[in-house]
């Protein structure tokens, strides 16, 4: 009795366990994942994503996976009983944090040209204001550096950044790096919102499309996170109800062809 309980044991355990097949996908612009890892953790086994974003692994009902690819946010899955008796696709989106706008500055890679570069830069224009200002020994023995700004000289209330200051602010690494922080950061609330402004349930609602026609608009759609970032929710509504209109005409076009 006791190994007929047993072989009982096994046999329902193997009932429970299957190949389970799913697609992943970029959660903005709906393509294909390839290359994304698929983790059972209580099997310690992987998967691999194909060019068409499919992976296929072996599960159980209340196994967890885990998925994950470079620059995408890892996204765990526990399998409950609707995950595990259907199909459902994934969905990654960027860990990545957005910025407005990058100014590049092109610097000769030569001594030769980079000396030239600082010698005909031209400075701001208040500079010009400050060319025949001439320094008392009083005000010499009382102008003060501000070490936060950099070489500050505050003179009777007045701040004016020094010409070396300047150019370091305009060169070095440091301030580059600075300056696109401050940009990461002033969008980073944004770059949290996209999954609420832009996701399947409202493009159902707006459509009325669902399961692979739904997929395949969304595809269509091709929004950018940086469009998503900047745009309002009514501006995506706005986005999605017109492409909505131009993939109904593609596809009428497309069927009389």
């Amino acid at each position: 009795m006791l190994i007929i309980g047993i072989l009982g044991c096994l046999i329902a355990a193997q009932a429970q366990q299957k190949r389970y097949s799913a697609r992943v996908f970029d959660g903005i612009t709906y393509q294909p994942l390839s290359g994304a890892s698929v983790y059972n953790v209580n099997t310690k086994k992987f998967a691999f994503t194909d060019k068409n974003g499919r992976f296929e692994i072996n599960l159980s009902l209340h196994d967890t996976l885990i998925i994950t690819k470079s620059t995408y946010r890892q996204l765990v899955a526990p399998i409950d009983k609707k995950l595990f008796s259907g199909y459902e696709d994934f969905f990654l989106y960027y860990k990545a944090t957005m910025l407005k706008e990058v100014t590049i500055i092109g610097i000769n890679p030569s001594y030769e040209g980079f000396k030239k570069d600082i010698v005909t830069l031209k400075l701001p224009d208040y500079y010009k204001r400050a060319e025949d200002v001439h320094l008392s020994e009083w005000q010499r023995a009382n102008a003060s550096y501000d070490e936060k700004g950099g070489n500050i000289l505050s003179l009777g209330g007045t701040v004016t950044m020094s010409p070396i200051s300047f150019l370091y602010d305009k060169y070095s690494r440091r301030s580059k790096m600075n300056r696109l922080y401050n940009e990461m950061v002033s969008y980073e609330d944004e770059v949290e919102r996209i999954q609420q402004k832009y996701n399947r349930e409202i493009v159902s609602e707006l459509t009325g499309l669902e399961g692979e026609e739904l997929l395949n608009f969304m595809m269509y759609c091709r929004f950018s996170y940086y469009d998503l970032v900047r745009w309002s929710d009514e501006q995506i509504k706005e986005k999605i109800r017109t492409n909505y209109f131009n993939y109904q005409y593609d596809k009428i076009s497309h069927e009389q062809e």
